[in-house]
């Protein structure tokens, strides 16, 4: 009776763990890894750097992710994120000057490669990584004081979470 429970236990155990994986195995069947993603998973690593540094007050380590994480926002601009990218019509990837350049595209609704409401959430997406670049320049203006530092990374948290649910598509 012993072995059998134990079996069974194995068995759930195993079977749990293959369940929780499914989802990973879902995204990669159709979700494709891009440059974007690899650079924003670089990111998610630079952060936890810099918070493991500054849990130890290394200020070296702390500076040198933050120099990191900030060449990765300025290069994220240039990416369009998958969620915007339209299967039957890929969007090129345009620089941000590029839309700059391009206004509200009043009259341009059949643009093509990037519908009208494709370039206004690219838009916001810039402006959202602008918005995080200028948090992580506020992090190394801040350097070691304990208190601006902990408030910025709540507001980089709440920023990256908010701009994930906006940006990241979901695949699963």
């Amino acid at each position: 009776m012993k072995h059998s429970i134990k079996h069974s236990l194995i068995a759930l155990t195993t079977a749990g763990l293959l369940m929780s994986a499914a989802p990973g195995f879902a995204h990669t069947a159709h979700c494709k890894d891009t440059e974007l993603s690899q650079l924003m998973e670089g990111m998610k690593d630079d952060l936890k750097g810099y918070v493991g540094a500054f849990k130890k007050s290394d200020s070296a380590a702390m500076q040198q992710n933050l120099n990191e994480l900030i060449a990765a926002s300025v290069k994220a601009k240039k990416y369009v994120p998958l969620k915007l990218q339209q299967e039957d019509m890929p969007m090129p990837n345009m620089s941000a000057e590029e839309h700059s350049q391009m206004g509200s595209m009043q009259g341009m609704q059949n643009m093509e490669g990037m519908s009208h409401s494709a370039h206004m959430e690219h838009m916001r997406y810039l402006e959202g990584i602008d918005k995080l670049n200028g948090l992580f320049r506020q992090l190394k203006a801040a350097g070691d004081d304990k208190g601006q530092v902990k408030a910025l990374l709540g507001e980089i948290k709440e920023h990256s979470k908010s701009s994930h649910e906006a940006f990241r598509k979901d695949c699963d």
